[in-house]
């Protein structure tokens, strides 16, 4: 587990609500938004991350296979009321992507170095936003007593009951699935087929542009990641979300659920355990029944209004 992370000097620390970057504008291309992000260093290689805005900071962190690109299109909204840090956790987007370390990518060691780069940052408290696998870092953030003032619960793992995970054990067959969606032949094919699984057409609802946003870090190596959550999915697993009732029960910040109800693979059976647990009121529960699993890329206008209600 990296407990440790070594300072980029190129990357000095910013003073907490103040973001040393220039603004945010929405790219149109991955490059743009990789020329946009900065780098910090962790015994596990570099993490990328975009710093824009002044504020109140709000952290948004990605799922799988995703990575910040898949923010591109609220952070300009939201960096004119907030510094937004958006982060490639390791092994997506241009983080490194250490290769024959499944436990690199655990949860806890992911927190680990989000907490570490917010440190280096000089923030000490923050609003967290989470996305599918990536709620699984913030439950391993709040294990921790992580500095969280609200969080943003969008379409996230939760528990057992509502996720329709994919049944896929570790050994060769799983092995040669998630190699195919780095390599450079299957990787478009693999990536489509994925994203389509949960409601995203790259090819008829975004740009070849904007899909090629999601391919190209992946085909650079996301797939020891990719397995590394895959075959992450076992009894102790299941059981340590049940376990996370109890950090729930004592978070003391505010929570804001933002759901498409068309997810079939992170259904809204998802929220109740939230709502009881985290003490999240109905008008704070936002169900888009027209919605699947990518609300920022659906309804980006609409997420980002909703975010900014909700901290103001």
């Amino acid at each position: 587990m990296t407990t440790a992370c070594a300072i980029n000097q190129p990357d000095a620390p910013a003073s907490p609500g103040i973001s040393q970057a220039l603004s945010y504008s929405t790219p149109k291309q991955y490059t743009e938004h990789q020329a946009m992000q900065r780098r910090f260093t962790t015994d596990a290689g570099e993490i990328a991350y975009t710093d824009h805005g002044t504020g109140t900071v709000l952290v948004l962190l990605h799922g799988v296979p995703t990575s910040s690109w898949m923010y591109r299109n609220i952070i300009p909204s939201l960096q004119g009321s907030y510094r937004v840090i958006s982060i490639d956790l390791l092994g997506y987007g241009s983080s490194a992507k250490p290769q024959n370390d499944d436990k690199a990518y655990l949860p806890d060691n992911q927190a680990t170095i989000v907490q570490a780069l917010l440190t280096h940052l000089n923030i000490d408290k923050f609003a967290l936003a989470v996305h599918d696998m990536s709620g699984l870092v913030a439950w391993s953030l709040m294990r921790t007593n992580a500095p969280i003032s609200e969080l943003i619960i969008m379409n996230t793992i939760v528990r057992d009951e509502g996720f329709e995970q994919p049944e896929l054990d570790k050994g060769l067959l799983t092995e040669l699935k998630t190699e195919a969606m780095s390599n450079a032949l299957t990787s478009e094919m693999m990536l489509e087929s994925t994203f389509k699984s949960l409601g995203l057409d790259l090819k008829k609802d975004l740009t070849d542009s904007e899909a090629e946003g999601y391919i190209a870090p992946v085909k650079l190596g996301s797939d020891e990641a990719i397995y590394a959550f895959y075959t992450s999915m076992d009894e102790a697993f299941f059981k340590q979300l049940e376990s996370n009732a109890i950090i729930f029960n004592q978070f003391d910040g505010r929570s804001l659920i933002l759901w498409g109800a068309k997810d079939k693979t992170l259904t809204t059976r998802q929220i109740p355990f939230l709502q009881q647990h985290l003490r999240i009121p109905p008008g704070q529960v936002n169900i888009f029944d027209n919605q699947g699993h990518f609300l920022v890329e659906e309804i980006p206008e609409a997420i980002s209004q909703k975010i900014k209600a909700f901290l103001n």
